[in-house]
């Protein structure tokens, strides 16, 4: 009986974590090959799970009011757009799990951001049986720590680039958000720290503070 519990678990699980993967999402953009063509249409990216493509990330494209869907492996690919976002692939052997890094800051130093999907943990509810009993009730509920990781890189190439952390944080920062003064005094006082990120590029962009910062 216990097996046929172990079993059960294994095949909830594994429904659980194909069902909780990242949405697909088409955006109008344009493909950089490797090769030097240059192909606009609809693309298709998010976040991969750990393992998810055996040869390594990869995007999709078709052409606008087509239904054909063309994978693009990221070693065939320099750089792309999707939407608002623009990417570009990294070279670097430290990225080569998620060598696909969102550009969030453009300038003399660039700040990148490498996005990876987690699953998290399944937490079981309403787990019974066993113990003799010939009755199994389970059902998946949640997963604990599901969602998307985000590590920073910052360099003036993608293939050179360095982590982001708490340490090197105000000093970096500072000299990537150097156009904005206002900006880089919030870093220097703490304002804002390693762990606000979302919330320092917003401010950025559109120079507003986060609410519980304004009502400080």
């Amino acid at each position: 009986m216990r097996k046929i519990t172990l079993l059960l678990c294994i095949i909830c699980i594994t429904f659980f974590a194909k069902a909780q993967a990242p949405a697909q999402q088409w955006d109008e953009g344009t493909v950089y090959h490797t090769s030097g063509e240059v192909f606009s249409g609809l693309v298709s990216w998010a976040p991969p799970m750990k393992g998810q493509y055996p040869d390594g990330d990869q995007i999709l494209f078709k052409n606008s009011g087509s239904p054909d869907i063309f994978p693009i492996p990221y070693f065939k690919i320099k750089a792309f757009t999707m939407g608002r976002d623009s990417f570009v692939v990294s070279t670097n052997i430290n990225l080569k799990n998620n060598p696909i890094l969102l550009v969030e800051v453009d300038g003399p130093v660039n700040l990148y951001a490498a996005k990876i999907f987690k699953q998290g943990f399944p937490l079981l509810i309403g787990s019974g049986g066993g113990g003799g009993h010939f009755g199994v009730g389970m059902e998946v509920g949640t997963a604990i720590g599901r969602g998307v990781k985000t590590s920073y890189y910052f360099g003036k190439t993608p293939n050179t680039v360095t982590k982001l952390d708490k340490k090197n944080f105000i000093e970096t920062m500072s000299t990537i958000l150097a156009d904005k003064p206002e900006v880089v005094a919030k870093i220097k006082d703490k304002t804002f720290r390693y762990g606000d990120m979302d919330d320092l590029l917003k401010y950025y962009y559109t120079g507003k503070l986060p609410v519980n910062n304004e009502q400080q």
